[in-house]
């Protein structure tokens, strides 16, 4: 049923917030790292109605800045975005951009991506997930730009460190390389709840369909 299969989605992403708390860090990949509650929001949003999408991109974004996002400037200490170390000379130039932002801008950003990724359920519903996989990389890759050029813009200032590209990349190449396991697990959870993947309004032609 569409309510179990909906209520174990939000169970899962509430565990990968937890898991993602012992995500270790690739130092010479410019600290990047396995954003995974992110990715298991992509993925979802291959599987879930437009609406539990919305809910979704809702949950994730409101609970990642809320974890991410520095305190106050009184309180601010060193917990920074995943964004922030893209250079020891530029930290404290990235920490004033990023006290700029409020909680709850990436909600925008997750429901626009997640919206982009609905129109490619076909595909998931079918077993096909090469292109979605790749998607998913793409998504990643977009999201933490935008987020970059974001805080970029608030501080006035565009400066493309030399590891941001290594950092994006390797990000991306990482949510792609765990997606195939969550899209497979979704798959089950569907299979088990006999929840059906529907698409209403989506025009989408594949060969072989």
């Amino acid at each position: 049923m569409n309510l179990f299969f909906n209520f174990s989605v939000l169970v899962l992403l509430t565990i990968s917030f937890g898991i993602q708390e012992f995500m270790p860090v690739i130092d010479f990949a410019n600290q990047a790292r396995l954003l995974l509650p992110a990715v298991f929001f992509f993925c979802a949003s291959l599987s879930v109605s437009f609406p539990m999408m919305l809910i979704l991109a809702l949950a994730t974004g409101l609970v990642w800045d809320a974890r991410n996002l520095p305190h106050p400037p009184e309180k601010i200490t060193v917990q920074m975005s995943q964004m922030d170390e893209l250079g020891n000379s530029d930290i404290d130039e990235a920490r004033s951009g990023m006290g700029n932002l409020r909680v709850g801008y990436s909600i925008v950003l997750f429901a626009i991506a997640g919206a982009l990724m609905q129109g490619i359920r076909p595909l998931f519903k079918r077993g096909r997930w090469e292109f979605p996989v790749f998607m998913v990389g793409i998504a990643t890759f977009t999201w933490l730009l935008v987020e970059f050029l974001f805080m970029s813009f608030l501080r006035g200032s565009f400066e493309f460190h030399p590891g941001l590209w290594t950092k994006l990349i390797t990000c991306s190449l990482l949510a792609m390389l765990v997606s195939p396991i969550i899209l497979f697990v979704l798959h089950i959870l569907a299979n088990l709840f006999n929840y059906e993947v529907k698409h209403e309004g989506l025009v989408y032609r594949y060969h072989g369909s």
